[in-house]
Order: C-alpha cells, then structure tokens, then sequence
C-alpha cells in the first residue's frame, strides 16, 4: 500500500515544492495536515529523492523533550560538543551558524521535524527563531510536520513570515480510485469488481479521505465484511469457509453453559440446607469470678468410668450333656499264699 507514491491530490505539486525550497528557499517549512493525511510519507519520499543533492537529519521526539536534549542532539550532528561556558540555548544558535558552512560547501543541510505538534512550544519557537537569527539561505532548513496548530504554537503573526505553509488536504472519492487501481493491477485483482461504485462510495466515507483509515477499512470492504446499510458502524459476518467452525463453539458454548448451570443448582440445594451449629460453652475460673463455685473433681477421679453395659440377647437354651459314667476300677489280684515250712525230720 505504500508503493508506488501517490502523485494526486497536489502532493507532487507539495513534494516538488518542498524539493526546491529545501535545496533554495530561506523560509522554514510548515507541513501540515488531518492524522493520516500522508505527511510522513510525503517526507519519506522528499528524503529518498533528493538525499544525494541535501543533507537530512530527524531530529528524534526524545531530543523535543527539553532544551538541554535538542542542544545534545544537534550537536550530535554536528560532530562536536558545548563549548565551556556555552548554554543550552547558545548551542542551538551556534548549530545554525555553523550550518552555513556545509551550504558553502555544496550541501545544505535539512531538520525534518515529523509531529511537531506534539512537542512544546517553547521548543519550537527556540527553533524558529535560532533559525531566523542565522543566514536563512545557507543555514539548515528546520521542516516542522504536524496538525494546524504549528502557527499558534510557533507564535506566527496572521501573514505567516518567514514561513512557508503546505497543506495536505483529504483525497475525493475519484481519489481513493486512482490511488487504489495501480494496488489491485499490481496484486493481480479486479479492478471492476473491488473498486465498483457501490465499494468506491464505502471506501470513500469509511475512510474519510485518510490515507491512514483507508489502509485499515479497505481489506474488510474488499472482503465483505463490512455492513453497507450503516457505513459509520462496521458489522462483520462469517464467512463461508468459517460457518461449521464457528457453528462447532456455539455448540460448545452451549453445552459448557448447560453444565455451569446444572453445577450451580446443585451448590444451591447444598447451601440450602445448612448443618446445625456447634453450641460451645467456655466456663472461666479464677479469682476475677468469685461467684463461680468451684468445681469438686475430686469424686469424679475417684469413682471408676462405668463399662458400657453390652445388650442382653436372648440365647436357645442348650441341653445339658449326660456325664459319662465313670470306669469300674479292675479287681486286683489276690495275693499267693505262701507255703509252709514242712517239719524238719526228727533224729
């Protein structure tokens, strides 16, 4: 989208006066414009074209913080340091002095100075007038880009002197035409069917005449993704190669909602039903509570904790076994008699 430049709209005619007032001109240059009118990309050409005739520095929005950063930032490109007992301000004077003698020399020197209007004004007065007090026709060219606020922020009187003011304004509906039919030929689109009226009036009031905005809104013209009953508000809808993926989430979103649901019915029920509480008692005992009797536990530790009495069940009654009678003991022996002696014979 950035190639090939867009010569319509008068920027040829701003890039060209820019080219001749930056190489000849002894007025500082005021380049001013809506957000996204093309100012930076207008100073982006004006440098790849003329970079071997001029020499051009940007000066940085950290070195448009203060007097002392912008003093150390031009003297960064000059190559050399403060002087001892040289000033901020004495610096910034004495860079645009001493960039009369790269002009002598066969290259003058360029400030491109991109969103000027966001740094403060003192600053940019500083600048201006640094470079009034210089010789303006060989001294550095300082380029301030930015919104219509850089004249009341420069302090400039109703006639404008010493400066130079270009305005970009924003590009008609024939514009956005011409400057789109060399992006599709080059892309390898069609032109009568992405740049048709009804698209070409869409592009034209979605854009506002941006070139910013119509970089953003032209792949969602194109596409069809951009309601054209409304075109202040953009409404997308799903495309075809999309519909069974997208249709595949809703059913999964559903199914996640139906289960939170049932998860957060069943919490209910269960804090519905609340536990019954704990009754705690604590009872204090010392001589701030007199009225408390003490408590005997001495007949508490002397009496045994009773045994749970175990539950009588009723047993069958057995029946009694018959005892055994008991052996007859066996009849001992009777004893031998013993013989007797027979009578010794008599002599």
């Amino acid at each position: 989208m950035e190639t090939p430049f867009f010569p319509d709209a008068s920027r040829h005619h701003a890039l060209e006066t820019l080219r001749h007032l930056c190489g000849f001109g002894d007025l500082a240059l005021l380049l001013t414009g809506d957000v996204g009118a093309g100012k930076s990309r207008l100073l982006a050409e004006l440098v790849r074209s003329e970079s071997s005739r001029l020499d051009f520095h940007r000066v940085s929005a950290a070195a448009l913080t203060s007097t002392q950063a912008l003093s150390r930032a031009l003297l960064g490109i000059a190559h050399k340091g403060l002087n001892p007992g040289e000033g901020a301000r004495d610096a910034i004077y004495g860079f645009f002095r001493w960039s009369e003698i790269k002009a002598r020399k066969g290259q003058r020197m360029v400030l491109l100075i991109d969103d000027a209007d966001r740094a403060p004004a003192e600053l940019l007065r500083l600048l201006f007038s640094a470079f009034e007090a210089a010789d303006r026709s060989a001294t550095a060219v300082p380029v301030f880009s930015g919104s219509g606020r850089l004249i009341e922020m420069l302090g400039l009187s109703g006639d404008g002197a010493g400066v130079h003011q270009i305005h970009l304004r924003p590009l008609t509906k024939e514009e956005v035409a011409a400057y789109l039919e060399p992006r599709v030929h080059r892309a390898g689109g069609s032109a009568k069917d992405l740049l048709s009226p009804g698209k070409l009036s869409q592009l034209h009031s979605l854009s506002q005449g941006s070139f910013s905005r119509l970089k953003r809104v032209t792949p969602a013209v194109w596409l069809d993704m951009v309601s054209t009953e409304n075109g202040a508000k953009r409404t997308f809808s799903v495309p075809i190669n999309l519909r069974w993926p997208a249709l595949a989430l809703v059913m999964l979103a559903g199914s996640w909602w139906l289960v939170s649901q049932q998860y957060d019915d069943s919490v209910a029920r269960e804090q519905a039903e609340p536990e019954p509480e704990v009754i705690r008692k604590s009872v204090t005992i010392g001589p701030g509570n007199p009225d408390i009797d003490p408590v005997d536990t001495g007949a508490g530790l002397s009496e045994p904790a009773a045994e749970p009495e175990l539950p009588l069940t009723d047993e069958p009654d057995k029946p009694v076994p018959e005892p055994e009678p008991e052996p007859e003991p066996e009849p001992e022996p009777e004893p031998e008699p013993e013989p007797e002696p027979e009578p010794e014979p008599e002599p």
